[in-house]
């Protein structure tokens, strides 16, 4: 999932300011009104909805082609990625799962995904202030241990492929 030649974060951890939110908002506007639709097409919405704001994350990601030159440019994205994971948390917070769902959403999917973002945000601290405090070592393992397998990450993509997102799964 997470490559040492071309450190490309996973689809979940980019996110673009203003468009993602926006995307969500609207998205979350179509799933309310569904609301008095049949459960399967609630749900279906709901995916849809969830699925796009996954994938624009993932496009705007894909927008860094070159790989970080440098170990500045490596704490620089972690810290976009840590941005990016809150935003698109919080974007897809935004739009409302199918009634009966949103305790099995929240506790399987929102509360990994905060917990992986604060971990991220705490790395990403971690690494600028060793940075600007001049250690290197300390800057380079906080950014080795942001690409380490993460239990959170793992609950939540294994919950968002089982509910049937494929964006936010990583497929």
């Amino acid at each position: 999932m997470r490559s040492r030649e071309r450190r490309h974060v996973p689809a979940w951890r980019m996110i673009v300011g203003g468009v993602v939110p926006a995307l969500a908002l609207v998205l979350w506007a179509t799933v309310s009104v569904a609301e008095e639709e049949p459960y399967e097409d609630v749900k279906r919405q709901y995916i849809a909805a969830v699925d796009a704001v996954c994938e624009e994350a993932s496009r705007q990601s894909d927008l860094r082609e070159e790989p970080p030159a440098n170990l500045r440019e490596e704490v620089d994205e972690l810290r976009r990625a840590s941005e990016s994971m809150t935003g698109t948390i919080a974007a897809i917070e935004a739009i409302a799962p199918p009634g009966g769902d949103v305790p099995r959403v929240r506790n399987s999917f929102f509360v990994p995904a905060r917990a992986l973002a604060a971990s991220l945000r705490e790395l990403s601290g971690r690494a600028e202030a060793a940075m600007r405090a001049g250690r290197e070592g300390e800057a380079k393992k906080a950014v080795e241990q942001s690409l380490e397998p993460d239990e959170n990450e793992k609950a939540l993509r294994s919950f968002a492929a089982g509910y049937g997102f494929r964006a936010c799964a990583g497929e």
